[in-house]
């Protein structure tokens, strides 16, 4: 998982960072894997994990994840959270081929009761829903519409009697509600098909980040190399890519199409002047 982001904002009060969870790869066996997501995995195993090609994408790295919309509840857990009061996350989704269900891409519950969830295609198709509840249980809803592509999800989560949570998607103006969640807590958050949508097609998603304080944003847009810019360094590294030689331990999706491709190099270019 990476930590270079354009916009890194502190917002809350807190004590440390709460999980960087992605989808590991194994230099030794040369595989990815979903071993670092502490509470496992549902219905998915390391084989829907892999390298950009026919079966899946990544938004940067060498993997990503891939979840079929088969009426099946196919997600990974992270359980690291603690009773958890206050609660950032940030992930990437590419959508092009969900169907047109509605699909729980995102939940995070007390142990019990989900409190957070994020949902596509509900309530219109295109939509992507920050649903959360108050500590009478009622919903309330924050929405953006979407096009094709890859996009960021972030939201921002606190227990309070008037607790401001915010929600925004591919870096635009965060929406907002405030609402009494005073009492409740986050203890486990789960990314895939959360409510076993059917329809066919499948989700994917990369870069998961959930913290405490401090929101992560957005990951730096065409940095091939990983290394914290976008200069001439990254071409020689998209190239690579192109040549089928290796893949980038960056972001070289940099037109964020869910391809790698020659377009990339000229969106690089493009990022560099």
């Amino acid at each position: 998982m990476k930590f270079f982001k354009d916009g890194r904002r502190a917002l809350l009060a807190g004590v440390a960072l709460t999980a960087c969870m992605g989808f590991a790869f194994s230099a030794q066996a040369q595989t990815c894997t979903v071993s670092n997501w502490q509470g496992g995995a549902t219905n998915l195993t390391d084989g829907d994990t892999g390298t950009q090609g026919a079966s899946n994408r990544r938004y940067g790295g060498p993997c990503g994840l891939r979840v079929a919309v088969d009426g099946t509840a196919r997600y990974v857990t992270d359980d690291s959270p603690q009773a958890e009061g206050t609660y950032i996350a940030r992930f990437y989704t590419f959508l092009d081929n969900a169907g047109g269900n509605p699909v729980i891409l995102f939940a995070a519950d007390d142990g019990t009761d989900d409190q957070i969830q994020v949902w596509y295609n509900d309530p219109a198709a295109g939509d992507l829903t920050l649903r959360v509840f108050d500590n009478g249980g009622s919903p309330d809803d924050l929405t953006f519409n979407v096009g094709s592509g890859w996009h960021s999800v972030e939201l921002v989560w606190e227990a309070d009697a008037a607790a401001q949570v915010l929600f925004s998607v591919d870096g635009d103006t965060d929406q907002s509600t405030t609402l009494d969640t005073s009492g409740l807590s986050i203890a486990n958050a789960h990314l895939g098909n959360v409510n076993g949508a059917a329809g066919g097609g499948s989700l994917d998603f990369d870069d998961f980040d959930s913290r405490r304080i401090d929101r992560p944003g957005r990951l730096l847009l065409a940095d091939a190399d990983d290394n914290g810019t976008v200069d001439i360094f990254d071409a020689p590294v998209l190239h690579d890519e192109l040549a089928g030689s290796s893949f980038a331990p960056g972001q070289p999706d940099c037109d964020e199409n869910g391809e790698v491709d020659i377009f990339d190099a000229t969106c690089l270019r493009d990022e560099i002047n």
